[in-house]
């Protein structure tokens, strides 16, 4: 039987991941707690992290959560919460090739492992960013490195999990740093720098900046798109672009009419989704860069996935 899919979009304005079939209708909703932020996909690929921000944006002066809500996809249902107190506003999230839960604090600047997210309930290990206002998180595949990007140090940080000797390397990319991703290969870390609207390659192993590259406006984040290119999120310009990976050059530009505050990319075919600040769902066919269609969500749109379920086409 043909498989059909749905797509789950956290809403934060909303405090719920909110179900949607392709074609844009409403489906179902799972209650979060108020301003969930940022989620991470575990290789099974039904099990996703969300982590509880707990406040409207960096100037909030609320607290913050301290709690990853553990989500069965398929079932649409909550599983567990991970209790990583004292460490709050959770952020940048990220799985690695072994399942393994990576877990950024934005007020503490602390990066948590949770080895058996599905299991367990506390975290295992915590090391120092070494910088200020952790924001993102972008892990190798087999965890034992991971690249911070932080705000108010104006750095990445390269830290290394499950080694405490081993020093932090403290890289200088540019103003605001804040989306990041590695290269196919992880020989590079592309870094979106919304203080002055650039691009830095960064050589992952010495962690010097290799090139800089000018965008259209501020951008927000960037996703590795293949081994050949990069999609990037352009919330000043309004917009979406494929970049190729080695030249850095635009390939492709798409103006959506809205800021866009994230984006996910299919994991089979190319197809992206982005998420606009007007509570808009915009579907993109990445080989024509089109736009495929585009629907009305619940308030203030975040991270989404696509979820694939077994049983005939809906």
């Amino acid at each position: 039987m043909a498989a059909r899919e749905s797509i789950a979009l956290i809403e934060k304005g909303a405090d719920r991941l909110a179900f949607y079939g392709v074609s844009g209708a409403f489906e179902s909703a799972i209650a979060l707690p108020p301003y969930p932020h940022e989620m991470a996909r575990d290789p099974d690929g039904r099990t996703a992290y969300i982590g509880h921000y707990g406040a409207l944006n960096s100037a909030d002066p609320a607290p913050g959560g301290s709690t990853v809500i553990v989500i069965d996809l398929l079932e649409r249902r909550i599983l567990s919460q991970i209790d990583l107190r004292p460490y709050r506003r959770l952020h940048g999230l990220q799985c690695d090739g072994r399942g393994r839960l990576f877990v950024l604090a934005e007020a503490d600047d602390m990066l948590l492992v949770v080895e058996k997210p599905k299991a367990q309930k506390i975290a295992t290990r915590a090391v120092r960013t070494s910088g200020v206002k952790g924001h993102l998180v972008a892990v190798t595949a087999n965890g034992e490195r991971a690249f911070c990007a932080n705000l108010l140090s104006h750095s990445i940080t390269r830290v290394a999990p499950f080694s405490a000797a081993t020093t932090p390397l403290v890289i200088e990319p540019g103003p605001k740093p804040e989306g990041i991703c590695l290269s196919a290969d992880e020989g590079r870390l592309m870094v979106l720098n919304r203080g002055d609207a650039s691009l830095a390659q960064v050589d992952a192993q010495s962690g010097r900046v290799t090139r800089t590259v000018r965008l259209r406006g501020e951008a927000t984040r960037i996703y590795r798109h293949g081994a050949d290119a990069f999609m990037l999120t352009s919330y000043a310009d309004q917009s979406v672009s494929l970049l190729d990976a080695k030249t850095l050059a635009e390939r492709a530009y798409l103006n959506l009419g809205g800021r866009v505050t994230a984006a996910s990319l299919h994991p089979e075919r190319p197809e992206a989704l982005a998420s606009l600040e007007t509570h808009h769902l915009v579907r993109i066919d990445l080989c024509s860069f089109t736009e495929i269609s585009r629907f009305a969500t619940g308030r203030d749109p975040d991270v989404s996935t696509f979820v694939r379920h077994a049983g005939a086409t809906a």
